[in-house]
């Protein structure tokens, strides 16, 4: 079931501010340190290790983005497997004997209405309730299924189930990546950490060198970052404010067999 955590009850333009005003926090923190600590000695020694820090930064942020992209590019093909499958199964209800064909026409229609929340201030609150719905109308679904195995031409009818089984495991993908595979803690507290240090000691570097922060190449510099970040985070959420997961082809497949 899904839980909304703290950050996905935010809005995506309140996170991107909170992460560029923690960026220039961690900025004025290194300026602040450096004007501290005889500036003028640790001007040489800094540069290279701020490249490093740098250099490492952008290899964690590649990884985490292509993690967060490639999860969001699953969420989109699961939605086109899901459509395709229950329309499959909807056509293969016709080798089901009456009564089994309408019942299960019926509740696979249901199934494929249910699962389309076109209102996006719908969406999270009733996310739990299609899932609970949906698991219901499987199993009545897997008892007519069952009852009509038992009652007809079994070879016909296994292609209904094959159908009908794939539509299962869609659905059990689509709960686990949608809304339980998220990047692990410990890559956002590596994350976190080293954008934390990277920031400060350019913090540290303009300190060092005894002149003042420059605004104009401060503010281009936390912006760049903070937009990177705020993408990852919301490739990563269930619920999206600008980046969505089309629902097209389920919605396509609602409105052909209504």
């Amino acid at each position: 079931m899904y839980q909304e955590s703290f950050i996905d009850s935010l809005s995506i333009f309140v996170i991107l501010v909170l992460i560029f005003g923690a960026i220039l926090l961690m900025f004025e923190f290194g300026y602040r340190l450096a004007q501290l600590f005889l500036p003028n000695k640790i001007n040489k020694t800094i540069s290279p290790m701020a490249t490093g820090l740098a250099s490492l930064l952008a290899f964690i942020l590649a990884i985490t983005f292509s993690m967060a992209a490639a999860k969001n590019g699953d969420r989109k093909q699961l939605v086109l497997n899901e459509a395709n499958a229950v329309g499959t199964a909807l056509y293969r209800t016709e080798l089901l004997d009456e009564p089994y064909r309408s019942q299960s026409q019926t509740l696979l229609k249901e199934y494929i209405t249910i699962r389309v929340v076109e209102e996006k201030s719908e969406r999270k609150a009733k996310v739990n309730q299609v899932i609970l719905r949906s698991e219901t109308i499987q199993r009545e679904l897997w008892k007519l299924a069952a009852a009509a195995h038992h009652a007809g031409a079994p070879e016909q009818i296994r292609l209904y189930i094959e159908s009908l089984n794939e539509v299962f495991d869609i659905h059990t993908e689509r709960v686990d990546k949608g809304l339980r595979g998220r990047i692990p803690l410990s890559i956002w507290f590596t994350l976190g950490l080293l954008t934390f240090l990277t920031i400060a000691l350019n913090g540290i570097q303009v300190g060092s060198q005894g002149q003042n922060r420059t605004l104009v190449a401060a503010l281009p510099f936390a912006l760049a970052f903070s937009l990177v970040l705020t993408l990852i985070v919301e490739l990563d959420r269930p619920a999206r404010s600008i980046i969505e997961v089309s629902q097209q082809a389920l919605v396509d497949l609602r409105d052909s067999i209504n």
